[in-house]
């Protein structure tokens, strides 16, 4: 879950990263989800970095990057 204050989460995502840096996503329903819900929510992100096994998002202000965590933290339960 998000700090309050903190403007960027790092999740657990389907995600590989290849040896020449590229993004391989291993579940394309799980991204395409995941995006939708993003939009439908109306979360505003202004990055997005891929990792291994796991997404970096940064999000425009600290109030929206809060209230993800708390709906994300909820929707996974």
């Amino acid at each position: 879950m998000a700090r309050s204050g903190r403007r960027t989460i790092t999740i657990n995502a389907p995600v590989f990263i290849t040896s020449n840096k590229i993004a391989v996503w291993m579940d394309e329903d799980w991204m395409r989800d995941f995006f939708n819900w993003l939009s439908k929510n109306k979360f505003k992100i202004s990055a997005m970095n891929h990792q291994q096994n796991k997404i970096k998002l940064t999000f425009v202000d600290a109030k929206d990057c809060t209230m993800f965590g708390l709906k994300y933290a909820g929707k996974k339960k």
